[in-house]
């Protein structure tokens, strides 16, 4: 899962096949690295089958598990316009750089660390910017503020 503002990787997974079970445990994974600054209150997924049932009644309903987590939690679930890839260009991106880099490194959370801290082209290069730097720049003041009163105490 990447933010879309700061386009860190929040949680990452390696599977054998794209499945519900597998997004649902990436999901989780961000839901819980997230907690500690807010919670995720929207999803932007392509229209495969492990995110979104294809198959639907009368009134556009269907059972989905992705689908019915994402209502339990209260999380907006965004579909991508079909065949418009660019809708998710910073994920495919970040695919992009996951197939070339990954086997240099030892296991995933090696290249996630990687991915995180280095300078992004899209963020200011003098100041050498990175997914992690702009994540934290970028928190809502609330955040800040919920942060410190923990620190407190309060």
């Amino acid at each position: 899962m990447l933010d879309d503002s700061s386009r860190k990787i929040i949680a990452a997974g390696e599977f054998e096949a794209e499945t519900t079970e597998n997004a649902l445990i990436v999901l989780k994974k961000a839901q819980k690295e997230c907690r500690k600054w807010y919670l995720i209150k929207a999803v932007l997924t392509d229209h495969g089958t492990q995110f979104f049932a294809n198959k639907r009644d009368k009134e556009g309903f269907a059972e989905h598990k992705f689908e019915q987590y994402l209502k339990k939690h209260h999380i907006k679930h965004v579909l991508c316009r079909v065949k418009h890839p660019q809708t998710n260009g910073k994920l495919e991106k970040w695919h992009d750089l996951y197939n070339v880099h990954r086997p240099r490194f030892g296991c995933l959370d090696e290249f996630v660390c990687w991915y995180n801290d280095r300078p992004h082209g899209a963020f200011d290069l003098w100041e050498a910017e990175t997914p992690n730097v702009v994540f934290v720049k970028r928190l809502w003041p609330e955040v800040w503020l919920g942060m410190a009163a923990k620190s407190f105490g309060w």
